[in-house]
């Protein structure tokens, strides 16, 4: 019991250079006090993954993303609950909008009840109707965010059309509060500093993703912006996830070839 409590004044330290209300018995002090219990059932450590994974149990999610921003506030996969916590952030960065880009950048909560509904559809013309398709068709995207700092974002994905009550937005900001404190911590611990304002730039892509532009930059003889917007416009043609795509460039089994009528 002496640890769990030295835990819980550890990362609510962490808290405190946030946001100075946050106290043991605040709803974060609680969220936390739970957590613990819950990781110590289950012979898991209360990490970033884990609270991710307890938040779209928590809200019956089929699936959830952490999108994390580094030094340079570039946004990356952080983790991922199924197959739709996976897909549909990969598929934001293929079209270049959606939910999560934009609750990044206005530090601001969407909740999309129905991504098929006529308001979703004009709104994100390009990404809405192909989340539905991919079985996404509520998305609530909660920014993880303080100030100008923009740690990431929080998301929620769910099968069917659901319109969340007020107590749920109001716990789910609790979980997306948390997930702050503990990324920051981290990233202060790590290399001294926390994230900064949302770039204008964003790629939620991984290592293979990099690779394969950097080749494609080499095929084109190009710069790499203009090789991912390559990447990005060859996987929406074909209908493909990114990630597949930039495998078959890594694996050489598809080649770019400078286009003929911008010579």
């Amino acid at each position: 019991m002496g640890n769990r409590r030295s835990q819980n004044r550890e990362a609510l330290s962490r808290v405190s250079t946030i946001r100075d209300e946050w106290g043991e018995n605040s709803s974060l002090g609680r969220l936390w006090a739970t957590l613990t219990t819950l990781a110590g059932e289950r012979g898991r450590a209360v990490s970033v993954e884990f609270v991710c994974a307890v938040a779209a149990e928590r809200f019956g999610a089929e699936g959830a993303s952490l999108i994390v921003t580094g030094t340079t506030g570039v946004a990356e996969l952080h983790s991922s609950i199924g197959e739709l916590g996976r897909r549909i952030p990969e598929l934001e960065v293929t079209v270049g909008e959606g939910p999560i880009r934009d609750a990044l950048e206005l530090a601001s909560p969407v909740v999309i009840a129905d991504l098929d509904a006529e308001s979703a559809l004009r709104r994100w013309p390009l990404f809405a109707p192909l989340a539905a398709e991919a079985g996404a068709r509520a998305c609530f995207a909660f920014p993880l965010a303080v100030g100008v700092v923009r740690a990431g974002v929080l998301v929620l994905l769910h099968g069917t059309p659901i319109a969340p009550g007020a107590a749920t937005l109001r716990e789910a900001l609790v979980f997306a509060d948390l997930l702050l404190a503990m990324l920051m911590g981290e990233q202060v611990t790590r290399i001294g500093k926390v994230p900064g304002p949302a770039e204008d730039g964003f790629p939620i892509v991984g290592p293979e993703v990099h690779q394969a532009t950097g080749m494609i930059a080499a095929q084109l003889d190009t710069d790499p912006d203009t090789a991912f917007a390559r990447l990005r416009a060859r996987a929406f043609a074909d209908g493909r996830p990114l990630s597949e795509v930039a495998a078959d460039v890594v694996a050489r089994r598809l080649r770019f070839d400078p286009d003929p009528d911008l010579r």
